[in-house]
């Protein structure tokens, strides 16, 4: 059943939970909900645009869309997500504002508990949950971490080609012999579309898609290595620096989640 769906057979309801499976490649285009949604990744990469912003929704943050707010999200690899959905008619008064949020350990085990709390009858104990999550959104910090997606075809097609190699160790004057521009002209196109240069943007990419590896038996080095970085420190350290977790933190966060989703979903059933 589709979210809309069970949101207009739930209107007296405070909060419904739902989960949703994406296959790689999967787009879910742009839609919009009568409740307010909170996106909270299991597994998988998920990307999402929102006010013509692209954000990637890492296993330590989670995405907050207020009701009526258009959005559309993509599966770069098979993708599991919870969704909360919450009614903007309740006695608790939501932010009108998009965020994605870092989360806490503190709030992730609270959207645990209401992504539990969704299966039971409403009652002033999930009331006074939505408040506490309410002051966790607003009391967040703002964790945008784009993708960085070129939009121009040769840019894209050094996007595609480190998607498939991304270890590859190509210049920006091989990259242009082989997109056909000049090494000048790429190099503008990366300031442009991104304010970095060519080797901060490549950089950043190869850290975005080290989240799915880390979801492996892989251990960190061969990471750091399968993804083109000098060593092990090398990618520690720049992984610290745009998600503010080590890499072996970052691990244990998502796989404590995915366990505890996973314990959460079997007592449903029962």
């Amino acid at each position: 059943m589709d979210a809309n769906t069970l949101i207009d057979i739930n209107q007296q309801k405070q909060l419904l939970a739902k989960t949703i499976s994406m296959p790689a490649g999967y787009l879910d285009d742009y839609h919009q909900h009568p409740w307010h949604q909170i996106i909270f990744p299991v597994s998988g990469l998920l990307q999402s645009e929102i006010d013509k912003r692209r954000v990637v929704v890492p296993h330590n943050a989670l995405l907050y869309i207020p009701a009526g707010t258009p959005h559309k999200s993509v599966a770069f690899t098979h993708t599991e997500f919870s969704s909360l959905y919450l009614n903007p008619a309740s006695k608790v008064t939501f932010c009108h504002a998009p965020k994605s949020c870092l989360v806490t350990p503190f709030f992730k085990e609270l959207v645990l508990l209401l992504l539990k709390q969704a299966d039971a009858p409403d009652n002033k104990a999930t009331e006074n949950l939505l408040r506490v999550l309410n002051d966790q959104i607003a009391a967040a910090a703002n964790y945008d971490i784009p993708l960085l997606k070129p939009k121009d075809r040769r840019t894209l097609a050094i996007f595609e080609g480190l998607i498939d190699q991304p270890a590859t160790r190509l210049t920006l004057a091989q990259w242009a012999l082989q997109v056909g521009a000049s090494e000048r002209t790429l190099s503008r196109l990366f300031a442009k579309e991104f304010n970095q240069s060519f080797r901060a943007w490549r950089q950043h990419l190869r850290l975005v898609l080290s989240l799915e590896l880390l979801s492996t038996n892989c251990s960190i080095q061969n990471i750091a290595l399968n993804l083109g970085f000098a060593s092990d420190a090398a990618y520690i350290s720049a992984f610290k620096a745009l998600f503010l977790n080590t890499p072996h933190k970052y691990r244990q966060f998502m796989l404590q989640t995915k366990t505890a989703h996973s314990l959460s979903h079997v007592s449903s059933q029962l």
